[in-house]
């Protein structure tokens, strides 16, 4: 076997503090921007994450749109016009989660988790409307924000998927996978490649089973790791 490579881990965190029920944490949301005359950004985004985390985006929306409409704060509205993205990316509307993160983008350069996120999120919907070539460029230049991150490879190896580029692709899952192997989908999908087209990657990839193997084994530690954090906290 050769030289086996280094993969990142995000370690889980378990939430401290007596937990209350969605319609609690509504209530005293709701209380506490009434008080604070409306306008409160944090109370506001607070709302936003809660009526997206329980299913109601639409309500959710409402909530980003007095965001982006409350200010001229160009990083207030890049982030107002991502959470939009990402709520329609939640009701599957791709079109106009891609017209939202547009918005983003035309604002200009914002500061780096925005700017990952407008691009790897642009790539990632242009691949769900078959526009790869597209998807590939908005993911290279996410990997190039912050290489540290896994999901633009992840999105990367899809659009290049799309494009038919198997071996760029595998590669690029297995970029990933280094990058964050507490995040099983991109080895899910490198798994799925492999199946398909294991004879045509295998003259391209000579070490083709040592990385699946690698990339396995990294995502089964990071699994391991994180399980025994969380038990670890629960004692």
């Amino acid at each position: 076997m050769g030289k086996r490579f280094e993969f990142h881990v995000t370690l889980s965190e378990v939430p401290e503090g007596r937990q209350v029920s969605a319609e609690e944490a509504e209530a005293l949301l709701l209380q506490r921007l009434e008080e604070r005359g409306g306008a409160c950004r944090d109370t506001l985004w607070e709302l936003a994450r809660l009526y997206s985390l329980t299913g109601r985006q639409e309500v959710a929306l409402r909530y980003t749109q007095r965001l982006t409409a409350g200010t001229d704060n160009r990083e207030t509205m890049a982030a107002g016009f991502l959470a939009q993205g990402q709520l329609m990316e939640q009701m599957a509307d791709w079109k106009a989660a891609i017209a939202q993160y547009e918005r983003a983008l035309s604002l200009g350069q914002t500061n780096a988790g925005t700017w990952y996120l407008i691009h790897n999120n642009l790539g990632y919907c242009m691949n769900q409307v078959g526009r790869y070539e597209e998807g590939e460029a908005y993911c290279r230049t996410a990997t190039e924000i912050d290489p540290k991150r896994a999901n633009a490879f992840k999105n990367l190896g899809l659009s290049l998927q799309g494009q038919g580029r198997l071996a760029a692709a595998a590669g690029s899952f297995v970029d990933a996978v280094k990058a964050n192997a507490s995040d099983p989908r991109a080895l899910k999908h490198l798994e799925d490649l492999v199946a398909a087209h294991r004879a045509e990657l295998a003259a391209e990839i000579p070490d083709l089973d040592e990385l699946l193997d690698q990339s396995r084994m990294a995502v089964s530690t990071a699994a391991r790791v994180n399980e025994e954090l969380r038990r670890a906290k629960k004692q």
